[in-house]
């Protein structure tokens, strides 16, 4: 499974469909395999083939100002609204991913070790 964390937007405004989805690769348990980054297509495809495979959706993602994930689905790809980042929501920037990373860290830092 995949997880969308982060998107990275093209810097034109004519292309603002062309971005990449910043994702975390998940194993059957939850745990973290890889980090990557795919383009627009890339994710459509990868969803087309899991789709052929199992007939559902291999992709979640956090979007912004939400407390849980939301499946991406093929239909989220017809059209995309001019106020949201991706097809499928509005996903945090790379910067603000890490400033949330950032803020984590610290966190856990700052956390007292309970005995």
């Amino acid at each position: 499974m995949y997880m969308a964390i982060a998107v990275e937007n093209s810097h034109h405004p004519a292309n603002q469909s062309n971005y990449r989805v910043w994702h975390l690769e998940l194993d059957a348990r939850g745990s973290v395999v890889s980090i990557g980054a795919m383009t627009r297509e890339e994710v459509v495809q990868s969803l087309f083939k899991h789709y052929k495979e199992t007939g559902r959706s291999n992709w979640k993602a956090f979007l912004k100002d939400k407390e849980q994930s939301t499946s991406i689905e093929l239909y989220d790809f017809i059209s995309k609204n001019p106020n949201e980042n991706t097809h499928f929501g509005n996903l945090p920037s790379l910067s603000e991913f890490q400033e949330t990373l950032k803020h984590l860290q610290l966190k856990m830092e700052m956390s007292p070790i309970a005995a």
